[in-house]
């Protein structure tokens, strides 16, 4: 039994080289029946139908159609198999010729057979390449062809749906968030240095000292919600320079994703006024709550902040670069809608910058040690008054006068006027701060630093202390206030005994794990690929 052999000349879908693969371009003539110039002037043509309309349209020469049993179930297959035409639109144009068979193939998507139909494909190659065919003019005929195709698809008018009210609405919405998120971080502020809730060093029941917070622990959400305006803004304001994303399906992002970046950035630099306002707001609260002065030349301080960060910012940008370089490649394009990239987009690089400029505010703020200087009232939680020194004799009690007296302590007084005026004051509604200047002073029994040093006959005990080891006291440490004494030894150097250590060592056992990389398109080593339309086997074919 004989199996029958295909023609020398058939070739396998599969084999066909797919040129948006292959080199970016729209024309595979495997059969070589055009010239290198008319290839040129066809994807030429085709990238400016595709730049402006979206459309794609693809040109294929062959010298034949076997195994498939007809041009047009070849042309369907083949039009399937690469995917011509955006995703979802399905936009896309086959134009087949098979040179033995000489047929000629118009393939059509399914968004396309509404708009141009069968018999309009049928008079494009009866008018517009046939003749020219049929005088062995394939280059001739080919570029009428095409420049027809392009010509109706570019007569094609969108779905009539409107995307400006959509980023108009976006924006508008941005703007709402954004004032939202002003008001909620100034009640924050407000409402933190009204309740101070960030309490340590809680010493007496009168009297607390603050931590100074960052303003992302005193308003981190109302923050991050100002940031998340600023993109709903970005996004409108790029739509409204970018005039293809209120008009057209599809959007070119790889050639405008610079541009994107650009407005983005100048968002950001727009925002700076902003966040500064919030700083300075935040930085007077803060300091009239803590009875001190403002910061001189905050503008300055600010401004140092952002470019001490710059290599932050470095960072952040060349971190969107790669995230965008990613979203706009084929692999992504075809699978999501280029508005809602464009969206995400616009939000990542938006979004990045203001909270560049967040982490900028959090590091401008005044210093810890002015807290530290300040006490607040327990009972209406305002800053209390420290008392003048002349004021000492009356409320420091007598160990304490004492203590002062002999050097070994000073003594800072607060008292809060609000809740006990000078009238009703006395000293259980005032505040001791002790400052001990000689640790060794502090008396082991009435914890008073009233201590000193004194010879053995000043001692007031009728009995000699015991020796310690062999060796009698030599002097006492007595407390002037309650009379505590403590005898002091001299110092016998302990004998020193040999001792080995061992030391253990620790053996870390080294693990690596791999992570496997996501596979953003396909095998190929080409920069770019159809948009995954589809057909339903629209189109017409002719003999010539």
């Amino acid at each position: 039994m004989i199996l029958p052999i295909a023609p020398l000349w058939a070739i396998p879908i599969r084999d066909i080289p797919n040129p948006r693969k292959l080199n970016g371009t729209w024309v595979s003539d495997v059969a070589n029946i055009l010239s290198a110039e008319t290839e040129s002037r066809l994807n030429q043509r085709i990238s400016q139908l595709e730049s402006r309309h979206g459309s794609e349209l693809a040109v294929v020469t062959i010298p034949d159609t076997v195994p498939l049993p007809s041009p047009k179930a070849y042309a369907t297959e083949l039009f399937n198999t690469w995917g011509i035409g955006k995703r979802g639109i399905d936009n896309g144009v086959l134009l087949l010729i098979s040179v033995k068979e000489r047929r000629i193939e118009i393939e059509t998507g399914r968004g396309i057979t509404s708009q141009i139909s069968n018999d309009q494909v049928a008079q494009i190659i009866e008018t517009k390449i046939k003749p020219e065919f049929k005088l062995q003019k394939f280059d001739q005929g080919t570029i009428n062809g095409v420049e027809e195709i392009a010509s109706r698809l570019e007569q094609i008018r969108t779905p009539n749906f409107a995307f400006a009210p959509i980023y108009n609405g976006i924006g508008i919405f941005g703007v709402a968030i954004a004032l939202g998120g002003i008001t909620w971080t100034v009640l924050k502020i407000n409402s933190w240095c009204q309740l101070l809730p960030s309490v340590y060093n809680l010493q007496s029941p009168l009297v607390f000292q603050i931590k100074i917070q960052q303003l992302h622990q005193v308003a981190n959400a109302p923050m991050r919600l100002i940031a998340f305006g600023v993109g709903a803004i970005a996004i409108s304001a790029s739509a409204l320079l970018w005039q293809d994303s209120a008009t057209g399906w599809v959007l070119q992002l790889d050639r405008h994703f610079l541009a994107l970046l650009m407005i983005n950035a100048a968002i950001a630099l727009i925002s700076i006024p902003m966040w500064f306002g919030i700083t300075y707001y935040w930085l007077a609260k803060l300091t009239k709550t803590l009875s001190t002065n403002l910061p001189h030349q905050i503008w300055k301080l600010f401004g140092t902040t952002i470019l001490k960060n710059l290599w932050l910012l470095l960072s952040i940008q060349c971190s969107l670069l790669f995230v965008v370089a990613i979203l706009i490649s084929p692999s992504i394009t075809s699978w999501i809608p280029s508005h809602l990239l464009f969206i995400a987009i616009s939000l990542i690089c938006a979004m990045s910058y203001q909270f560049f400029l967040i982490y900028v505010v959090n590091n401008v703020s005044v210093d810890d040690k002015i807290a530290l200087e300040q006490y607040f009232c327990v009972t209406c939680r305002t800053p209390t008054q420290r008392l003048d020194e002349a004021l000492f004799d009356t409320y420091l009690s007598k160990p304490e006068q004492l203590a002062v007296q002999l050097g070994n302590a000073t003594y800072s007084l607060y008292s809060c006027d609000r809740c006990h005026p000078v009238t009703t004051r006395d000293r259980q509604h005032i505040y001791c701060h002790p400052n001990i200047l000689k640790e060794e002073s502090v008396c082991a029994k009435c914890h008073y630093p009233t201590v000193i040093a004194a010879d053995l006959k000043q001692s007031r005990k009728p009995k000699k202390f015991p020796k310690q080891g062999s060796k009698n006291a030599i002097s006492i440490r007595q407390c002037q206030n309650c009379f505590h004494e403590q005898p002091v030894y001299p110092y016998v150097p302990q004998p020193v005994s040999s001792s080995y250590y061992s030391g253990s060592s620790t053996d870390y056992s080294s693990s690596s794990s791999s992570y496997d990389s996501y596979d953003y398109g396909s095998s190929s080593s080409s920069s770019s690929d159809f948009g995954g339309g589809s057909s339903d086997g629209g189109g017409s074919g002719s003999d010539w």
